[in-house]
């Protein structure tokens, strides 16, 4: 009757060692996320990550003073059962032992209720947990995410980048890299001022961004320059969809909302290569940069792809 209340708490310690484990997991992951993140892409999601990450701090406390509590609360009726067990040989009268027994009993209802109280506040802080690990999950992903343009950034496409190289190599699968940026943007941003050239980023990130698949990786690569990973895609296909997308916008006709200036035509230029043999990122991006730059000289608004390494 006695270890049946003992037993069920005992469960409930494993639970509360589990979810501490979770919870100082989870402080390492950001701890090294901090540390990997470039300052200036963490920036905006480093509030929101801290404040979790604190809030977490406070929840893993909270456990490891509840595993203290079921601890002291074991060890009270360790000394209980014990005490018992030195006076039972020597009680000869029944009205003596029976008050040893009510001794037990409430003995083990308190250690039952104790065990009731830890199970609820462990419910409480597995809720908690959750949404901090939701918390923590947005800010990770806001850390991965150009804040302008709500595409990939800078160091999600490194990522992104080496993920999907090792696995084309590792499959022997195709993969090509789009690197593009807005033809003549600096001379949009001293006619119409910077908060016009921050809205025809977000329209060029959103036209590239509709004509790519889930698994596909559009990121801005630094100022008006944007990437494009395209797994198992060969140079052919990756070219047709460039273009889809450069004359998209090019039919683009912008104006100024509060007074109805014309922009007039925005236009893009895009350089692309496939994965050869050998490859690793820095060549890939070197040989997409360099079609980049030859659609630029070539007089802009065209598409240049990297058929001598693909043949």
């Amino acid at each position: 009757m006695f270890s049946a209340g003992f037993m069920s708490a005992e469960t409930w310690l494993i639970g509360l060692l589990a979810l501490s484990l979770v919870c100082l997991g989870m402080i390492v992951l950001h701890t090294r996320w901090e540390k990997a993140a470039a300052p200036a892409e963490a920036q905006a999601a480093k509030p929101e990550f801290e404040a979790a990450a604190l809030q977490l701090d406070a929840e893993a406390a909270a456990i490891l003073s509840l595993v203290r509590t079921y601890i002291e609360a074991g060890d009270r009726y360790s000394v209980s059962l014990a005490e018992a067990d030195k006076s039972l040989p020597k009680i000869a009268n029944r009205d003596e032992i029976g008050i040893i027994v009510k001794f037990l009993i409430a003995a083990n209802a308190k250690m039952r209720n104790e065990a009731g109280e830890l199970k609820n506040s462990l419910e409480q802080s597995k809720s908690q947990i959750d949404k901090l690990r939701c918390n923590l999950a947005e800010a990770q992903e806001m850390g991965m995410r150009d804040p302008l343009t709500s595409v990939s950034n800078r160091r999600c496409f490194d990522l992104s980048l080496a993920r999907e190289l090792a696995d084309a190599q590792a499959r022997g699968t195709a993969l090509s890299l789009v690197m593009g940026d807005i033809d003549h943007f600096k001379k949009v941003n001293d006619v119409f001022g910077h908060q016009i050239g921050d809205e025809i980023l977000k329209t060029f990130a959103r036209v590239l961004k509709d004509n790519v698949h889930d698994r596909d990786t559009v990121a801005r690569y630094g100022g008006e320059e944007f990437a494009i990973i395209l797994p198992e895609t060969e140079l052919e296909n990756a070219k047709h969809l460039t273009e889809r997308m450069r004359g998209q916008l090019e039919a683009m006709r912008l104006a100024v909302n509060d007074s109805g200036q014309q922009i007039g035509k925005i236009t893009a230029s895009f350089g692309i290569a496939q994965l050869a043999s050998g490859d690793d990122a820095d060549a890939l991006i070197q040989r997409a940069d360099a079609m980049l730059y030859e659609a630029k000289c070539a007089g802009r608004n065209r598409v240049a792809t990297d058929r001598a390494i693909a043949a």
